[in-house]
């Protein structure tokens, strides 16, 4: 599953084992994982739509990365947010 997010700032994520590199652009608009999207959110570096006011970054900014430590984290946070909103529904899930 994917999600649409507007990359705020410039970032980079080596999306698979092979060690290819996908390149985000700030301005554009891209749809990415669930786990991409949630790590890159909680890095202040996407938002659903673009914020009203938004200017891009300076080119002089330097290219932000986001690392597979924090996708795994994002993984584990999304699945447990999963479990909880299961178990509200049906306390007998475990």
């Amino acid at each position: 599953m994917t999600e649409r997010r507007f990359v705020l700032v410039d970032f980079r994520y080596t999306s698979d084992p092979l060690g290819h590199v996908r390149f985000y652009e700030a301005g554009n608009t891209y749809n990415m994982s669930r786990a991409l999207a949630h790590a890159a959110v909680k890095r202040e570096l996407v938002a659903v739509e673009q914020p009203v006011g938004w200017t891009p970054p300076s080119v002089l900014r330097p290219l932000e990365v986001l690392t597979e430590s924090e996708l795994v984290e994002a993984e584990a946070e999304l699945k447990a947010l999963q479990r909880h909103a299961l178990e509200i529904v049906d306390p007998q899930i475990q």
